[in-house]
């Protein structure tokens, strides 16, 4: 399973969504959109295989979480409109503790980010932070150990334009979790998923 993180600082915990200005009054939406198509869409088909988060932080009732899993998603295009009026039916409904589901595959709760990443934790998953100035993905991820990491469940973490803060940071750290890099230069968070499966791709075809 491969499971995708973001922090999504300013992103509307609200289902009041502009669905023509994701960017400005949504806080960035347009980002989400933008991981949750790289995280799923193939030529014609979906990734079953994949699972994303989205930590909604922004006004006007942060933390929500969104889950999006591949091997249940309906009728989303791969359009960051469509994706919005998915993203906004889940967020006009009162967020509880627990999950719970808003359309078929997508499902919303009142999580924060740290609970999510203990969660996976928790569940023995190996997670990863993608950092510029981790170690190339290529040497932490190869032929000989994927198979087994890959058995665990892989998280890959990720923030959005403005990033992980300190504390954050800080977390990550003190529960052992490896930076990883894809590349030396800042890149937007769906290129970042689009890298991630280019890679995880590369290895399914040398394991088999």
């Amino acid at each position: 399973m491969r499971i995708f993180i973001l922090k999504a600082n300013r992103a509307i915990t609200s289902g009041d969504i502009n669905l023509k200005d994701l960017p400005g009054s949504c806080g960035r939406l347009d980002l989400v959109c933008r991981c949750v198509s790289s995280a799923f869409f193939l030529s014609h088909d979906l990734r079953r295989d994949t699972i994303f988060y989205s930590i909604h932080c922004g006004d006007p009732n942060p933390p929500i979480a969104l889950k999006f899993i591949g091997s249940q998603l309906k009728r989303v295009s791969p359009d960051e409109r469509s994706i919005a009026i998915f993203i906004k039916k889940a967020l006009e409904n009162k967020p509880y503790p627990l999950w719970r589901e808003s359309t078929s595959g997508i499902y919303y709760a009142k999580k924060g980010f740290k609970e999510i990443i203990l969660e996976m934790l928790k569940e023995g998953k190996k997670i990863y932070l993608l950092d510029m100035d981790g170690r190339p993905i290529e040497h932490v991820l190869n032929p000989e150990n994927y198979r087994e990491i890959k058995e665990r469940g892989i998280v890959f973490i990720l923030g959005d334009h403005i990033g992980l803060n300190k504390e954050d940071e800080e977390f990550l750290d003190e529960i052992g979790v490896e930076r990883i890099s894809i590349s030396p230069l800042e890149l937007h968070g769906n290129h970042c998923i689009t890298i991630v499966h280019n890679v995880l791709d590369k290895l399914e075809h040398s394991i088999k």
